[in-house]
């Protein structure tokens, strides 16, 4: 067997990564195939094994860092003016909705999760709070618990509204593009009740 250097060791993760995450996306993590991404990220199966002990390991892995991008993001959006408008609207793009492999991995993911191993169950709730912590830091004005309230509401919002369109895309196209227009409009109209 060949050692590898460092440089190469981290591009072979990252391309591993990067492959595990579009495939768990895309098919789910029931349905992801350890041979399949391996050959993606142009790995052998036995590779993938080496760095994982179990599929369930690297699904947690993924999922991980899937939120970890999604904090990153919302840290970035923390410093513009309306970082809120700017993540909602983002979110509820046609872009996001039609392209799997980017953004939130709650929506591709939310509804099979509870029917998964428990460290993916356990990285999936972590990154939830991670996230709930980076929309609630959008919320400028509000004390940390309205913020984190209206950061739950958001994030449900996001996430069904989503899943939705990308469930009646193909079939239906403008009641898909609906629901992102009305969770968008609905959740920048609501953002504070108070007034």
């Amino acid at each position: 067997m060949v050692k590898l250097n460092k440089d190469e060791t981290e591009k072979n993760h990252a391309a591993l990564m990067a492959a595990a995450s579009e495939d768990i996306r895309r098919n789910g993590i029931g349905a992801a195939s350890v041979a399949d991404i391996a050959k993606s990220a142009g790995l052998t199966h036995g590779a993938v094994y080496r760095r994982f002990p179990s599929k369930a390991a690297l699904a947690a892995e993924v999922v991980t860092q899937d939120f970890d991008r999604i904090v990153n993001l919302l840290t970035q959006m923390a410093s513009l003016d309306d970082g809120f408008a700017a993540y909602v609207t983002a979110y509820l793009g046609p872009g996001h909705r039609d392209y799997f492999p980017w953004g939130c991995p709650a929506a591709p993911l939310a509804s099979e999760i509870a029917r998964v191993e428990m460290e993916v169950q356990q990285a999936f709730c972590d990154g939830l709070k991670r996230n709930l912590d980076g929309i609630a830091a959008l919320d400028k004005d509000a004390d940390r618990t309205a913020a984190q309230a209206r950061a739950m509401v958001a994030l449900a919002t996001l996430v069904g509204s989503l899943s939705l369109a990308r469930a009646c895309k193909a079939s239906d196209p403008e009641l898909s593009d609906g629901f992102l227009t009305q969770a968008r409009d609905a959740l920048l109209r609501n953002r504070n009740p108070e007034t």
